[in-house]
């Protein structure tokens, strides 16, 4: 959300790490979905391919003058062994400023309920700031970057301990009037809580990539989006995400997510699958 922007990447990558945290994710990229737009040809006049939610990867489009998007999730991740982590509301609000091609970014606090071993634990995730710009488009081709900076507000069970920067190289291409290819390039100083030693931080490189499929009745898309993590914490391997969304707009101010998506976990960790749903709205 972000990166996955995603602000639910601690409860994804903690079952595995056997720490309390990890970045927050970045939210999520739409594919340059053609739309009727202000300006002749720019790919990003819809809100499918604004609105960030809910993918791992990150959108090229920014949100444009004088608008406000607010982005919100709700997320129940279970991980192999008994876990369940539930998130909300992942809210991820984006500013438009005097640039149509860049605006500012907020991820505030997300609220997190864990049960594990029957003991429920509930805290807060870290709050992040951000700014994306677009950085150009062609026909069929966008591209963009964005920044992010998470601060170690929440405690050791959803936060991360210590500052974590990333910085993404964002694309998107547009296939036909059906299908459409996106991705992120991420790299990130990430942070996690390894007990006994504390909050540790390490590098992980992000890259995601997701096909879409626009669907005939109205503004709505199915997306399937693999996610590396070449580091899965401090001092481990690397691990992957696969998810499946389903996007539609309901008009030019609402738009609703359901996904689905799991990590088989590599040979030494758990596994994990989590089911999410949001909702998000523009002026």
């Amino acid at each position: 959300m972000f990166v996955r922007l995603r602000l639910f990447w601690p409860a994804l990558l903690a079952g595995f790490a056997f720490v309390a945290a990890a970045p927050p994710s970045p939210s999520p990229s739409s594919a340059p979905t053609p739309a009727p737009v202000a300006t002749p040809g720019d790919p990003c006049g819809s809100l499918l391919s604004i609105v960030n939610r809910p993918t791992f990867g990150t959108g090229v489009c920014t949100v444009r003058t004088g608008h406000v998007d607010i982005e919100n999730g709700y997320e129940n991740l279970t991980t192999t062994g008994g876990s369940n982590t539930v998130s909300y509301p992942q809210s991820l609000i984006r500013i438009g400023t005097f640039d149509p091609h860049l605006d500012l970014e907020v991820g505030p606090l997300t609220t997190n309920r864990t049960s594990s071993g029957g003991t429920p634990i509930v805290g807060g995730s870290d709050f992040a700031f951000g700014a994306k710009y677009e950085l150009g488009y062609t026909s069929r081709a966008l591209w963009g970057v964005n920044a992010l900076v998470t601060v170690p507000t929440g405690g050791s069970t959803f936060g991360a301990g210590n500052a974590q920067f990333t910085g993404n190289f964002n694309w998107g291409y547009t296939l036909n009037s059906e299908f459409g290819l996106s991705g992120t390039l991420g790299f990130n100083a990430f942070s996690a809580y390894v007990r006994p030693n504390g909050a540790q931080s390490y590098f992980a490189f992000t890259p995601t990539l997701e096909l879409t499929a626009a669907l005939p009745g109205g503004p709505s898309q199915i997306g399937l989006e693999y996610a590396y993590f070449s580091s899965a914490g401090p001092g481990l391997g690397s691990k992957f995400f696969a998810d499946a969304v389903y996007q539609r707009d309901f008009g030019q101010h609402v738009q609703v997510d359901v996904e689905y998506g799991f990590s088989p976990g590599p040979s030494i960790g758990p596994r994990q699958h989590y089911i999410g749903a949001g909702i998000s709205f523009m002026n």
